[in-house]
Formats: structure tokens, sequence, C-alpha cells
């Protein structure tokens, strides 16, 4: 089964350390979200996988052989048209104009995207378009592994929970894994299989948690209940400063940290 397994990472800012020993395995077809305030490394941590960032430190293992990224803000080429942009990354694997921009119609479509709208440029879409156009880009190139950093952050509650189940439909059609960073636990049980709670100062991981409830079966009612249990954790309210307290960091060991699965 492809994998990605990163172990002992490692990184600095100067003299900031901002990742202290990070260590997670995500298997095909799985999904794991790394969810933690603001400045705990998470974006640095995706970059460091995505290649993107050069860690201080870190021994890593990746199977899976195409990436997909999409970053927290849509970075759509402002002189291509939607459809050149959601075509992108089938250019640069060499994909003919005819073939890529008929597959870029069929993606855009099924994201919701009228023709008329794949001739324009991102300056005339609206930010939910723009979206839609970021995840497209990510998908079009059939990604086994897919990198999620906060994209749908900026968005409403309605335009996220379309871009939801967008998003949980194409990983279902296409079996890929996916890394999420997130900074809304909320998000986080809606769509992962497996959550990493994260800590800042330096940005370590501290405690997993698995969801053994399938996606398809999660009901809204289900997903505030579980997220509601969550916040009710000591760890989870003190990485994000909800209590007093301190997290000390975790012993090395396979995995990098020491996790303690607890199901909900």
């Amino acid at each position: 089964m492809n994998a990605l397994h990163v172990r002992h990472l490692h990184h600095r800012f100067g003299l900031q350390e901002v990742l202290h020993d990070v260590g997670f395995d995500l298997f095909a077809g799985q999904s794991l979200a790394l969810v933690g305030p603001s400045g705990c490394g998470k974006s640095t941590l995706l970059q460091a996988v995505a290649g993107l960032l050069e860690p201080s430190r870190m021994v890593m293992q990746n199977d899976f052989r195409g990436l997909g990224y999409m970053f927290q803000q849509p970075n759509l080429m402002p002189w291509l048209t939607a459809r050149d942009n959601l075509a992108l990354g089938l250019k640069a694997l060499g994909v003919p104009k005819p073939a890529r921009q008929r597959q870029a119609d069929s993606l855009g479509q099924r994201l919701g995207l009228a023709l008329d709208d794949l001739d324009k440029y991102p300056h005339q879409l609206s930010g939910g378009m723009q979206s839609r156009i970021s995840l497209g880009r990510a998908l079009a190139v059939s990604p086994d592994l897919l990198l999620l950093d906060e994209p749908f952050s900026a968005l409403d509650v309605g335009l996220k929970l379309e871009l939801y189940a967008l998003l949980r439909e194409q990983i279902a059609q296409r079996g890929c894994a996916v890394l999420l960073i997130t900074h809304d636990l909320m998000e986080a049980v809606r769509l992962a299989d497996r959550i990493l709670l994260m800590a800042p100062e330096p940005g370590r991981v501290v405690r997993e948690f698995e969801l053994t409830l399938p996606q398809a079966e999660r009901s809204e009612a289900w997903i505030h209940q579980t997220t509601g249990q969550l916040m009710e954790n000591t760890e989870v309210r003190i990485a994000f400063g909800l209590q007093a307290g301190t997290l000390a960091i975790a012993e090395s060991h396979d995995h990098g940290a020491t996790h303690t699965g607890c199901k909900v």
C-alpha cells in the first residue's frame, strides 16, 4: 500500500524553532488532518512535505506518485482564463492543448462551473468560483496525494459546505490520500479519518484522535456532537489557548511523538 512516512521533522527560522520532532504516517485512501492554533507550524510542515521548503531536518518516505496542492489563497494566474488555470498542471505534464482543455471543461462542470465561467479571467470570478478553480487545478493531475493548506478558511459557511461535498465526492471517486491543514476542528471532523493535534512554541504533535464513523455516514448532528466532545478534551483546550496549562513535548519514538489514539 502506498504511504507517506514522516519522521523527525524539525525546522527553524533563524533562532526560532517552529517545528520540533514531528512524525506521522498517511496511507492510501486515508484523510489526515493536522489541527492546531495559528503559529504552530502547520503550513511550514505542509510546505516541507511538498518540497517547497527544505526543513532543518526530516526523514521522509513518500510512495505516492502524484501530488496536488491547494493553497490558503486560490493563487490563480491572473493572465490565464479559468480554463487555462484549471489545466495548468496538465500543461506541465505535457498533455496536448485540445485534450487538456476538454479535461478542464469536464472537471469545471463537475465543480459547478458553467462553460462561460471558464472563459473568464480570475478578476472576473467570485471568490467561491476562484476556490473551485483552485480545487480543480489540484485535482486535475489525478494526484495520489492531495495537500490542502486551510483552503476554505476565508469562505462563508454555505460555500464551505458546498466545497466540502465536492471534495469528498472527488476523493471518493479517485481514492487519493489527503493531508489537510486546518485550525478549524469542525472542518477536521467533517473531512478526516484521523486528526493530529498540534501545539505551538515549538510546533509539535501532542495527540492523535481516530474518527471511526465513515465520512459518508456523518450527519450534521454527529459532526457537531463530536466536535463538542473534542473541545472538552484538556489537551485540545490548552493547545487552542482555551484553558491555562502547558503541554509537554512528547518523547520521541517511532512516530516522532507519542500518540494516544482516541476513538470517537
